[in-house]
């Protein structure tokens, strides 16, 4: 079975002809891309040797009108120690070998080589060769690529973790971690990398750890030194333990976990931070190995080397409404927002990053008719049927994404016209699973009675905000509330932006988002975190001026 290694330049790539030298070409100098070094594994007993795929490309020429190249790869310094043919899988360019050489004329876009190569027959562990590759372009010099070639290597493989599932908040496990060396050379250091969901977290911190933060997922990459050998098995070392612990937000939580070769490892953040905890995590050969697994990790494709493992933890998610109260003359238009909020203590993510987590459905009440809403909300009729017409309908359905962090809140900004003054008209607004008719309360949702709040219009007693002769509002980066006659707050303090992923996230309208959203995380967390604060509801009037 081939394996495609990753080597292909992030760069602009196009091809090459005499139509697309600029003026200055005869100045230009295009570099070969491709890797410095190319391990090979030995043949398996009774099994051909396993092709790598080695990707070249040409770096940065001029665009235009494709044109036609030569790349010339010199193999005879590869002669005895690995084979090499030409990937051939497109019309882009074609190869001759001649001499010890392949000569490959290329025509097309992008400029990009790519070759098969494999241990030859009776190849000796640690044998090693070069491949260099020449380019002639008309009107630019091409830097050329030499890459060494080597049979064998490490090939570092991670044991499965027996570890329990179903936990409480608080809860923690030891981490019975456990690589092998399946390959033919030493491993000179390695990585181990272990990252956690937001709900699940790392007891112990080492200095010789370094730790990253992206979204929902946290990753902490420890460097160990040493020989790792072939055939050896290692476990960690008895005065330095690893614990994993579901924390008080815990719901459905991964637990990622590998070991690469120093230097092939997932390459840490800028912001990484480094532990000082005066202590160093080590490794130590293990007293009694497991059985190996049935698949064999390659370390020419550091992917295989990483393992996961689900969490469940016994917790809670209580998904709130806020109620609205508004008042308004015929011709008024109100500025408006309902609110979803996540009160915890868990965080929530859909199993599906493409799944809505929840919806959030407003019934309006009589008399109103919405002029705007965020594009998340979709408009439909009493009875649930989807409708053309956005504007105008008597209910809508407002997707919330895929995830939701633990205390945060989500607001869709509305604009509501009043056509006809009913006092104490009513609606509703409510959240919950995606039920056939109507949201139903979530399984982790331990209060389905704050589900539903009341949406009322021109209530009995004159409560609620009223018009208001100066425009809208519109959503601050830190909403609070203000001294103008047009705008209630809730009588709670602004939050403030948090890392953590609570706060509060403005979807479309009036109200902007009031902080930094989160990227999604590897189990399909969805961008819905921001920083947040009170409520602001802001109501302008939109009569006819006469």
């Amino acid at each position: 079975m081939r394996k495609r290694i990753s080597l292909l330049a992030a760069c602009g790539l196009v091809a090459l002809g005499t139509a697309a030298i600029p003026a200055n070409a005869a100045d230009s100098v295009f570099p070969l891309v491709g890797p410095s070094a190319l391990e090979l594994p030995l043949p398996m007993d009774g099994a051909g040797a396993r092709e790598q795929r080695l990707s070249i490309t040409l770096d940065h020429p001029a665009t235009g009108a494709p044109f036609a190249g030569l790349f010339t790869v010199d193999l005879r310094k590869v002669a005895g120690v690995a084979t090499v043919r030409d990937h051939a899988s497109d019309s882009s360019h074609q190869c001759e070998e001649k001499d010890g050489e392949l000569v490959c004329a290329y025509k097309g876009l992008p400029v990009s080589l790519e070759l098969d190569v494999a241990a030859a027959k009776g190849a000796a562990k640690g044998a090693t060769g070069e491949i260099t590759v020449t380019g002639k372009v008309p009107g630019a010099t091409v830097t050329p690529l030499t890459t060494k070639v080597s049979v064998g290597g490490p090939d570092l493989v991670m044991r499965e973790m027996q570890l329990k599932k179903d936990l409480k908040p608080g809860e923690s496990q030891p981490m019975p971690l456990v690589f092998a060396n399946e390959g033919t050379q030493a491993a000179k250091g390695v990585v181990l990398e272990l990252g956690t969901t937001r709900g699940m977290e790392l007891v112990e911190a080492y200095d010789n750890c370094r730790t990253r933060t992206a979204g929902d997922l946290t990753t902490v990459l420890c460097t160990v030194e040493g020989d790792f050998v072939p055939g050896a098995v290692y476990e960690l070392a008895g005065d330095s333990p690893l614990h994993i612990k579901a924390t008080k937000r815990a719901y459905d939580d991964v637990l990622r976990y590998g070991i690469y070769p120093a230097g092939d490892e997932p390459k840490a953040a800028a912001s990484s931070s480094k532990a000082r905890a005066g202590r160093k995590l080590g490794v130590s050969p293990a007293k009694s190995a497991p059985a190996a697994p049935a698949l064999r990790a390659s370390d020419l494709n550091p992917g295989d080397n990483r393992r996961e493992f689900a969490f469940h933890t016994e917790n809670t998610a209580d998904f709130t409404t806020s109620p609205v109260s508004l008042k308004g003359k015929v011709g008024d238009t109100l500025s408006t927002a309902f609110v979803f909020e996540n009160k915890g203590p868990a965080w929530i993510h859909a199993a599906n990053p493409a799944d809505s987590l929840a919806r959030t459905v407003v019934v309006v009440p009589e008399g109103a008719k919405v002029t705007a809403k965020p594009q998340e909300c979709l408009a439909v009729d009493a009875d649930g049927t989807k409708r053309a017409e956005q504007l105008g309908a008597p209910r809508y359905e407002c997707a919330l994404g895929s995830r939701v962090g633990e205390n945060e809140k989500v607001v869709y900004p509305f604009d509501v016209k009043i056509e006809k003054v009913v006092e104490d008209a009513k609606g509703t607004v409510t959240v919950g699973d995606w039920g056939t008719s109507a949201p139903r309360p979530h399984a982790f949702d331990p209060n389905a009675a704050d589900n539903t709040a009341a949406v009322v219009i021109n209530a009995k007693g004159g409560t609620g905000t009223g018009p208001s002769p100066s425009p809208s509002a519109s959503g601050s980066p830190s909403p609070s509330p203000t001294p103008s006659a047009s705008a209630s707050a809730s009588a709670s303090p602004s939050a403030k932006a948090s890392a953590a992923g609570t706060g509060t996230t403005a979807q479309g309208g009036n109200l902007a988002s009031t902080g930094s959203t989160v990227a999604p995380i590897a189990v399909g967390a969805a961008a819905l975190v921001a920083a947040g604060g009170a409520l602001y509801v802001a109501v302008r009037r939109r009569g006819v001026r006469g």
